[in-house]
């Protein structure tokens, strides 16, 4: 048997000798690094919470200063003048209108108006802002506050049988019940 040579066989390359494949590769442009956005930490916890509250109360002493508001009395009357110029001026839905006509309770500034069942609460939050606005400007006093509270109306039972009609009408009317005793009266017949 005869020595197995290996197969090797030689490429002619047209890349001259002076360059290398690397120098052909064009080279991608630096990326610049963003600066890092990272903060100091204090060490120390009294001076982390120093620092947390000092723009707090900034802020609040700002709004102290800017604020004015007109605080003139008024009475029931003027609040219920008031509160019908609105109705009178709006172009209400009947719901809405349904809202404005219950019961509200004038507590100082407070304003608390009945509101007969939740599906109505969405309907006053509607014109909410712009009737305490109305109110604010008509009696000059930025005091003023609406708040809603649903009230149930309590509904009577309805009367189906001829049994629950007579009961009825015997607890409204007493002398009913001796008329029935003396004539010996069944509601059922």
């Amino acid at each position: 048997m005869a020595p197995e040579t290996p197969l090797v066989t030689e490429v002619e390359s047209n890349v001259p000798a002076t360059e290398t494949p690397a120098d052909t590769i064009p080279k991608r442009p630096s990326i610049r690094k963003s600066p890092s956005k990272t903060m100091s930490v204090p060490t120390d916890l009294n001076a982390l919470k120093e620092e947390i509250n000092k723009p707090k109360e900034e802020e609040t002493e700002q709004e102290e200063e800017k604020v004015d508001l007109r605080d003139t009395e008024f009475t029931a009357e003027a609040f219920e003048v008031a509160w019908q110029d609105f109705l009178a001026k709006g172009n209400f839905q009947n719901l809405d209108q349904e809202v404005l006509k219950n019961p509200y309770q004038l507590e100082g500034t407070k304003v608390m108006i009945s509101i007969p069942n939740e599906a109505l609460v969405s309907s006053f939050e509607k014109f909410r802002s712009e009737l305490l606005q109305h109110l604010r400007n008509s009696l000059k006093n930025d005091h003023i506050s609406l708040h809603s509270k649903v009230v149930e109306i309590a509904q009577e039972k309805m009367l189906y049988t001829d049994r629950e009609k007579f009961e009825f009408l015997k607890n409204k009317y007493p002398a009913l019940k001796d008329l029935q005793d003396k004539l010996g009266l069944d509601p059922e017949f």
